[in-house]
């Protein structure tokens, strides 16, 4: 009874939930033409900003607490190339644009392609336009903004993970092996999930003991429990078609910990209300 209601207390004090931010890939802008024309009709080669506004857009992103950015060096002709790619990286969204070099004017345009939905959607287009080279990067903060606006808007946004980390007591009580490493054991609510330590241990299918427990949830969650480092440990957490999580623990020597965590899986189907 005594280990029961501290458990309990230690669950009300650690239990947490964990807010994955929107994951966003951008792929290298292309260009509309390869050939523009000057003021007096002739032929003038257009220059290269593919990689310029790439990387200024990248920028900007990484500058915002809201989204999780990631470059690709990967020329995508199509937006289903580009959101298949995304999906395999486990993003949120894709970022595909243009550039043409007009006149009297450089034009950058991007979509934002939202991978749950399979699509870019209705008005998820931005585009900005500069007089001269040395405002591209104002071109690609533009961009970024009204992405952002739209990223903050969608419905098929990372939803919060929840998690619980409960002391079980000590290990020799507990039957363990004695030792002064904390025993780390780790349920999941989906199929197979890649659990990823800070201190780089890897973590084995839960023994009988390990599973003895869990009273209320050995028979739904995917468990698995090791050896780890004691003081702060990050375990990050990722399955495809779920939703990730990650959070810094704290573990004291020679003690018995479970966390147990339920991801949100992703959701392919439009809102209602979505186009």
């Amino acid at each position: 009874m005594k280990k029961t209601l501290l458990s309990v207390l230690i669950v009300a004090v650690c239990a947490t939930s964990g807010f994955s931010v929107p994951k966003v890939v951008v792929f290298p802008f292309q260009p509309v033409m390869d050939t523009t024309y000057n003021i007096w009709g002739d032929p003038v080669k257009v220059l290269n900003y593919q990689l310029a506004l790439q990387s200024f857009l990248v920028s900007d992103f990484a500058q915002s607490v809201d989204v999780e950015v990631e470059k690709s060096d990967l020329a995508v002709k199509t937006v289903n190339e580009a959101i298949e790619i995304a999906r395999r990286s486990e993003a949120d969204f894709a970022v595909v644009g243009t550039f043409a070099e007009l006149p009297t004017a450089i034009r950058g345009d991007a979509q934002l392609a939202d991978v749950a939905l399979g699509q870019v959607p209705r008005g998820y287009q931005a585009s900005s336009t500069a007089s001269r080279w040395e405002d591209l990067s104002a071109v690609a903060d533009d961009l970024a903004q009204q992405l952002l606006s739209f990223i903050s808007g969608s419905s098929t946004i990372r939803s919060e993970s929840a998690s619980r980390l409960i002391l079980e007591g000590d290990r020799v009580a507990l039957g363990y092996d004695p030792g002064n490493q904390p025993h780390l054991v780790v349920e999941v609510n989906s199929p197979a999930p890649k659990i990823t330590l800070g201190d780089g241990t890897q973590l084995k299918r839960c023994s009988v003991r390990d599973r003895s427990l869990a009273e209320g949830t050995q028979n739904t969650q995917i468990c698995y429990a090791g050896e780890v480092s004691a003081g702060e440990l990050t375990v990050q957490i990722d399955q495809r078609g779920y939703y990730g999580h990650s959070e810094t623990l704290s573990l004291s020597p020679g003690k018995v910990y479970r966390l147990v965590v339920e991801l949100n899986k992703m959701s392919f189907q439009a809102a209602p209300g979505r186009p």
